[in-house]
């Protein structure tokens, strides 16, 4: 049985890598405007990665309750 708190983490893992998708499809396409767009696109996945594994050790942590 989930509970509440690992269906909202579910779904917020499930968005952030959707979007580190999309952006990384979009450096990896090379339509980056300029070294500047580019380097933002590497930080935003940088920082989703960074919170999806946050996310993860929270889950990790719920589940030994």
């Amino acid at each position: 049985m989930t509970t509440v708190s690992e269906d909202v983490l579910s779904v917020l893992k499930k968005k952030i890598q959707a979007q580190m998708n999309v952006i990384a499809e979009h450096v990896s396409s090379g339509s980056s405007k300029d070294m500047e767009d580019y380097r933002k696109m590497c930080g935003m996945i940088e920082g989703l990665a960074w919170s999806e594994r946050e996310i993860i050790d929270l889950e990790s942590r719920l589940n030994d309750f």
